[in-house]
């Protein structure tokens, strides 16, 4: 399926797709008006999005566009949409079992997180389930299941990367893949 047969095809609001090699292909209406079509190609996690192609058309076959038209589009707005369509769709790939628990290591190590690389390699896995499963806001999360501010969470997981147990990410965004040297560093 390319982006022209799925904007045709257009009777939701969006539509997502899988396309060839491992492509994701959205397609948008906005305002009744305009058909957005966008072909993403994942990098890195299931959450991370080149953009491949764009396709704009109007609705009504009897209309033409001007750059005008174009440039009001909030273009922005629909790719970031765009790419949060393909991520709430796409196969999540994380180990659906991690190899160790990270509130049982906390217990374990007195109810402290510690800075061992035991104790970050474990979190690396924790953070990468979180954000694998959809969550916008890992580090509220992980200060609400193990206790302490979002912030301290924030700070470990940069730890983690710093130490080379997560991928490195865009500056504020959320994601990353565990590495092989966390496998290493866990028992």
């Amino acid at each position: 399926m390319d982006l022209d047969e799925l904007l045709d095809g257009l009777l939701e609001p969006h539509a997502v797709s899988p396309g060839d090699d491992g492509d994701q292909l959205v397609a948008m209406r906005l305002a009744d008006d305009w058909g957005v079509g966008v072909r993403l190609h994942r990098r890195g996690t299931h959450r991370q999005w080149n953009i491949r192609e764009v396709t704009l058309r109007l609705l009504d076959h009897d209309a033409s566009i001007n750059g005008n038209d174009v440039r009001e589009l909030p273009l922005g707005s629909l790719l970031s949409e765009a790419r949060r369509l393909a991520t709430k769709s796409a196969e999540v790939q994380v180990p659906t079992v991690r190899p160790v628990d990270l509130a049982v290591m906390i217990a374990g190590n007195g109810g402290t997180f510690g800075s061992s690389d035991e104790m970050l390699a474990a979190l690396a896995f924790e953070y990468v389930a979180i954000v694998e499963a959809g969550d916008r806001t890992p580090s509220k999360t992980l200060a609400e299941r193990l206790g302490g501010a979002a912030g301290t969470w924030t700070n470990r997981v940069a730890e983690a990367r710093r130490r080379g147990f997560l991928t490195a990410v865009e500056r504020g965004e959320a994601g990353g893949a565990v590495t092989p040297e966390a496998f290493d560093a866990l028992p």
